[in-house]
């Protein structure tokens, strides 16, 4: 196969939700798992960027929601996560990252020839940030959850440097996330439900641990460059990763293009909190009015 050829199978429907499918997707010899929520008729296609150490499969609640309100939804694991290749939590770059998110793009709107928004969540948020601002994607809007623009644990310069060192000599040492998962939510069941996830694990690499850092230090010094509308919401309770991040972003960036909502009291997973509804209309009604 040829290095950037992509391939779509269909292999699975699931019986709970006849509209939603399982399919790989392939880009530059590597293989994506995916899942996409299709309604009989719709108007725009959401595509999901998902956060460490989960899948896209976590996402079948909001993708329900938002088929209710005319939206195809798709997305695919990234690479070292779900079913997607490469070891649990392992990483080729961010830059890799970007390059299939791109051509991931591409492939949803000539496929489906629809306005595409993006919805970012955690790494995914601050992967989605980046991507936003390097590759600058003409799409129609872009909603960023609880970005990893300044993670949780907060490194100072001499562990960021120890870190930087340590991940160019063994990129793919990989190791422990070391995260509360009693965190993720207030919703109880949603944590036990996270804890059981057979798709769900705890590594990351130093080369990826490295590239969330650096990769929101440089969306911070370069938010100014957004050029898309987004909404950037987060809970102020989170853990993992820092509001201070969203909220220096939401001062840097230009005000005609972002909208910043903060979530008082609320986890990292804004979209599994007992209010869950409600992040999810007020998300829907923002986007309702991005024409």
């Amino acid at each position: 196969m040829k290095s950037g050829v992509k391939i779509f199978f269909i292999f699975v429907s699931a019986p709970a939700l006849p509209a939603m499918n399982e399919f790989y997707w392939f880009y530059q010899r590597t293989r994506f798992h995916g899942i996409n929520w299709i309604p009989a008729s719709f108007g725009r296609v959401m595509i999901i960027v998902h956060g460490i150490g989960e899948h896209t499969g976590r996402y079948d609640h909001v993708a329900s929601f938002f088929m209710k309100e005319g939206y195809a939804v798709i997305g695919i694991d990234h690479y070292g996560h779900g079913r997607s290749d490469g070891a649990k939590g392992a990483s080729r770059g961010f830059a890799f990252m970007f390059d299939y998110l791109q051509s991931f793009v591409r492939y949803v709107e000539d496929t489906y020839r629809k306005p595409v928004v993006m919805y970012g969540h955690s790494m995914g948020g601050g992967v989605l940030t980046g991507f936003l601002l390097r590759r600058q994607p003409v799409i129609l809007a872009a909603v960023i959850s609880a970005p990893a623009l300044i993670i949780g644990m907060r490194p100072g310069g001499f562990l960021k440097g120890v870190l930087k060192m340590a991940s160019a000599i063994a990129p793919n040492l990989r190791i422990n996330q070391g995260l509360d998962l009693n965190k993720i939510s207030h919703d109880k069941s949603e944590v036990e439900k996270f804890r059981a996830d057979p798709l769900r694990h705890g590594k990351l690499s130093l080369r990826l641990a490295n590239d969330m850092i650096s990769n929101g230090a440089w969306c911070l010094e370069h938010a100014a460059e957004l050029c898309v509308p987004c909404l950037l919401i987060h809970g102020n309770a989170d853990e993992f990763t820092a509001v201070e991040g969203s909220r220096l972003f939401a001062v840097r960036a230009p005000s005609a293009l972002l909208t910043y909502r903060e979530w008082e009291g609320m986890y990292h997973e804004m979209h599994n909190e007992p209010a869950k509804r409600d992040i999810l209309l007020f998300i829907a009604g923002w986007l309702s009015n991005v024409r």
